[in-house]
C-alpha cells in the first residue's frame, strides 16, 4: 500500500524488501527526502516517489527521543567524571 503520509523527519521506515532507513531531511519546496539506509548509504528522492513506496513505519522520532531521554538516564552522572577541586582557583595565571 503507497504512502499517504508524510515523510517525518528522524522515524524508520522498512520496504517491502526488509530494508530500513531513516528519514534525515525533507525539503518541501525541493519536494526532496533524504534517506539513510543501515548501511550508512544515503539516498535523495523526490517526493512523489515517496508517496509511490510501500512503506512500514518502524519507530517514528518520539520513539527515538524516549530512547535517548532512557540512555541518558541509565549513564553514569557527570559529577562523578569531575576533577576534584584542589581550592586553587588561580589556575589561569602564568
Amino acid at each position: 500500500m503507497p504512502m499517504d503520509t508524510e515523510p517525518l523527519v528522524g522515524a524508520v521506515y522498512e520496504d517491502t524488501e526488509g530494508r530500513s532507513f531513516q528519514v534525515v531531511a525533507f525539503d518541501e519546496n525541493e519536494a526532496t527526502v533524504k534517506l539513510r539506509y543501515d548501511d550508512e548509504s544515503v539516498e535523495e528522492i523526490d517526493l512523489d516517489n515517496w508517496y509511490e513506496m510501500d512503506l512500514e513505519l518502524i519507530s517514528s522520532p518520539e520513539d527515538a527521543e524516549e530512547e535517548d531521554e532512557e540512555l541518558e538516564e541509565e549513564a553514569v552522572p557527570e559529577d562523578e567524571f569531575e576533577e576534584e577541586d584542589d581550592g586553587d582557583d588561580d589556575e589561569d595565571e602564568y
